[in-house]
């Protein structure tokens, strides 16, 4: 088992959040949830975080709002956005968001879980 990581996980459905915790939290990670973009954002200015796991796709505040205003309270920290369907490469080719991945959300557990060791590794 790896090392015990603090990450925050945003989705505005609570399914996934509560899919996403259980398992990382199985795994030995602290895990925090936010049904919101402002939420998150209120615990980003309380805590530090190895890793977020964005939805990019939210009512209100976006994934992407999200990043760029957490880069700049925690500008180490490693993100990877939560979609629906596919790839999001195009959605991010012209940010400045250093160190972040996507997974989709009906991905397997495996996968998941690869995904987030991956961008854990590649924290600076």
């Amino acid at each position: 088992m790896g090392q015990s990581a603090r990450i925050l996980i945003v989705d505005d459905e609570a399914a996934i959040l509560f899919t996403m915790e259980a398992m990382l939290q199985r795994r030995g990670h602290s895990v925090t949830a936010a049904a919101s973009g402002e939420e998150a954002l209120q615990l980003i200015a309380q805590s530090s975080f190895d890793l977020l796991l964005l939805d990019l796709k939210m009512p209100g505040m976006s994934g992407l709002d999200v990043a760029y205003r957490a880069r700049e309270i925690q500008p180490e920290v490693s993100i990877l956005f939560l979609t629906g369907s596919s790839p999001i490469e195009g959605a991010v080719d012209d940010l400045d968001l250093h160190h972040f991945d996507y997974v989709i959300k009906t991905a397997a557990p495996q996968d998941v879980l690869a995904r987030v060791a991956e961008a854990l590794a590649a924290r600076p």
